[in-house]
């Protein structure tokens, strides 16, 4: 239930074709889906389920990508998405 939930919250982002690039959009996507996320779910949301969700979404939206690739991807959005969310959480917001 938490997964599909996250990857609601998170597809905005992650369907668009340049979702793992440095661009300001995207950037801007991610930060909006994950603040959609936490008003959805909270802040405290584990690595493995951040994980697990962009790692469906990913398979989902772009089936394309090399294994390895779209991994290594997914490890370093969902760490930058954990360590958001326990910062705003140790900050209460």
């Amino acid at each position: 239930m938490k997964i599909e939930k996250l990857k609601v919250a998170l597809s905005p982002w992650l369907r668009v074709d340049t979702w793992h690039t440095s661009h300001p959009l995207d950037e801007q996507r991610f930060h909006r889906a994950l603040k959609s996320t936490f008003d959805l779910l909270g802040t405290t949301i584990a690595f493995d389920d951040f994980r697990e969700a962009m790692n469906a979404l990913a398979k989902e939206h772009h089936p394309n990508f090399q294994a390895d690739y779209r991994n290594d991807l997914v490890d370093k959005f969902a760490r930058r998405a954990e360590t958001i969310g326990n910062y705003l959480h140790d900050n209460g917001r």
